[in-house]
């Protein structure tokens, strides 16, 4: 009995690569069958690398998979407001955009919540709002250009600014959105979370401790709570998140209080 039973164990120790052989090879089969139904009459690959999908494609050479996507695109991709069901668009955009940017993105939204998340921004493109930003912009940009002029002046020979361009954008995108809510230390950590931002739409997504993508939610998650608290203290609007945040603390009182309306995130 004993030895009948060490055999069939055996025998199952035995066949495990070829029954997991089989198991990924049903696998692959199915994610094939299930991309192309979803797939239906859009542009695109017949076939995708198995578990990577379009990723694969991205990755290996990126100007070729967003021309490939631009190419069949017509303008009416982009009318995502139109009077029509929700189902009656199909956004082609990045594979993994939605784990990058959020399930609630307003790119990815349509109907009645992309309607309500646009109403809820619309403060921040008032005339004081844009006020601000414009405001906000030139400081950076002048204190930029006369730092490229003293630079310049001090050794005497052209400098380039292909670096130095995308560090003043990068400030002037920091001080509109966030504004007063991230110190020296924090700029700079943003700076190389950025551009490891930048090398991971590249790549394979990681939301772990320890990773670029995780510690930008955590970031974003700081400077909320501290616009939040700004805001409820009654203070002076300086960025686009005050802005927001404003204006998402006075729905949600209202919301309280027994306005209808659908629930905030």
């Amino acid at each position: 009995m004993a030895e009948s039973s060490l055999f069939g164990f055996l025998d199952i120790r035995a066949a495990a690569p070829v029954l997991l052989l089989a198991a990924v090879a049903f696998y692959v089969v199915m994610e094939q069958l299930s991309y192309r139904r979803k797939k239906g009459p859009l542009p695109g690959p017949p076939l995708v690398v198995p578990f990577f999908g379009s990723i694969a494609q991205l990755i290996r050479d990126p100007p070729a998979y967003w021309d490939g996507l631009a190419a069949p695109s017509s303008g009416r991709s982009h009318r995502v407001l139109a009077n029509v069901r929700p189902d009656a668009f199909h956004f082609i955009g990045h594979p993994f955009g939605k784990k990058l940017f959020g399930e609630h993105s307003l790119i990815y939204m349509s109907g009645e919540a992309h309607r309500e998340l646009r109403r809820r921004i619309a403060p921040n493109f008032t005339p004081r709002a844009l006020s601000t930003y414009a405001a906000a912009q030139q400081r950076v940009i002048l204190a930029h250009l006369r730092s490229w002029l003293d630079r310049s002046a001090a050794e005497a020979k052209p400098v380039a600014l292909r670096a130095p361009c995308r560090d003043m954008n990068l400030e002037t995108s920091k001080t509109v959105f966030v504004g007063p809510y991230l110190t020296a230390a924090a700029r700079e950590e943003f700076a190389r979370d950025y551009n490891l931002f930048n090398v991971g739409l590249m790549a394979v997504p990681v939301d772990l401790p320890g990773f670029a993508f995780r510690r930008a939610k955590r970031a974003v998650a700081r400077c909320a709570g501290a616009s939040k608290a700004r805001m409820r203290a009654g203070g002076e609007l300086a960025c686009l998140v005050d802005y927001w945040m404003q204006d998402t603390l006075r729905d949600r009182g209202g919301y309280r209080r027994g306005a209808q309306g659908p629930k905030l995130p």
